[in-house]
């Protein structure tokens, strides 16, 4: 107790009469200031203004005077608060602040948000603490953050929904059409044997040709809709499979890396990998003129990592910035979303005067996660 009146006992009367002019008109402005205030000598409160009882739910002030200004801060952050003051005033030259949570008078926590410079109170060395509440800011960020995760959600259960739907789709087309197909042609074959080169020899040929490509058209959309090697064989070969399909198609040279030849994920996240990676290529073909593009997956028993390089003119990644989206980069943001929907991240380093890398990071959860 005797502690405590060393640093309070001139509060009592007239409080300021040990400061100078200049001093009292300094804590008359702050007395009445927006923003939380406090000082401490030796951690002991021996000034505070209405702002801060107004935050910690105190009747006056002067309430909190006398008390250690540790009992601000929630319990079970007391040692942290203090490292994060020291740090604070060993940087005082570059001023700082901090987020923290304090305890009202009733026992609520308040999140607030502290900075600490070194002062002088009554001739002693202090210690100032500006503190703003930043409840209000703090729910709102909550809720535009599960906004945001809901978002997420959407576009992946989106992605999942779609490619369920192409399957099906897929299915349809294999299992009736690409049969029925099939059929009519080995029908048409069997009548032609039978016929001699007649007109009406050559009118069937054509048509069993026409009937040749419908097969094989209906045989490619299959496998765009849904390639069947992906739920069939898993992404590694599904992934190899999209590449050699990219060659055959572009001319582009391709190189797939591993260091596993198989790996079980989880199938929305087969799904969304492979989703992604499709759109990338096809983003490749379609801006970057590249001539080379390389895959590299590399996995252990909790990541997944994709590498996805290419030789093309680049771009200026700033677009993907929230200030700066163009409605052209919307599939790259598409792809981040699902991508961190995962847990995952997604980074994209390139440069207009050439080549792209994109890397993909997806944690792997242990089984019966």
């Amino acid at each position: 107790m005797a502690q405590r009146k060393k640093h309070t006992e001139h509060l009592s009367g007239n409080p300021r009469q040990a400061l100078s002019e200049g001093e009292q008109n300094y804590y008359k402005i702050i007395e009445l200031a927006r923003e939380g205030v406090a000082i401490h000598v030796d951690g002991e409160i021996v000034f505070a203004n209405l702002k801060l009882a107004d935050i910690l739910g105190y009747d006056k002030p002067d309430d909190l005077v006398g008390l250690k200004s540790a009992d601000l801060v929630q319990e079970s952050r007391r040692e942290i608060s203090a490292e994060l003051e020291g740090l604070m005033l060993e940087e005082s030259e570059a001023l700082f602040s901090t987020e923290d949570v304090y305890t009202c008078r009733d026992g609520t926590p308040v999140q607030v948000e502290v900075s600490a410079i070194p002062v002088q109170f009554g001739g002693q060395p202090a210690v100032q603490l500006v503190v703003r509440d930043i409840s209000e800011r703090k729910k709102v960020e909550a809720e535009i953050w599960e906004y945001q995760n809901m978002l997420r959600r959407l576009s992946s259960d989106l992605t999942l929904a779609e490619e369920a739907e192409r399957r099906n789709l897929a299915i349809v087309l294999h299992d009736h059409l690409g049969q029925s197909l099939a059929m009519a042609k080995i029908k048409i074959a069997a009548l032609l044997a039978k016929l001699e080169e007649t007109d009406l020899h050559g009118e069937l040929k054509a048509i069993e040709t026409d009937i040749s490509n419908a097969v094989k058209q209906t045989r490619s959309i299959t496998y765009e809709l849904s390639p069947p090697v992906l739920h069939e064989l898993g992404l590694i070969v599904a992934l190899e499979w999209r590449l050699d399909k990219l060659s055959d198609e572009t001319g582009i040279i391709t190189s797939f890396e591993n260091n596993i030849s198989q790996i079980k994920l989880q199938n929305d996240q087969e799904v969304i990998i492979f989703r992604s990676v499709d759109e990338l290529l096809k983003n490749i073909v379609k801006h970057a003129s590249a001539s080379i593009v390389l895959i590299t997956v590399q996995a252990t028993k909790y990541s997944f990592m994709l590498r996805l390089q290419d030789n093309g003119k680049g771009f200026d990644t700033s677009i993907l910035e929230p200030q700066a989206r163009k409605s052209g980069s919307f599939g790259l943001f598409s792809i981040k979303e699902r991508i961190e929907y995962l847990g995952g991240i997604l980074e994209i380093n390139s440069d207009p005067s050439g080549g792209t890398e994109v890397v993909l990071n997806i944690p792997i959860f242990p089984e019966g996660y």
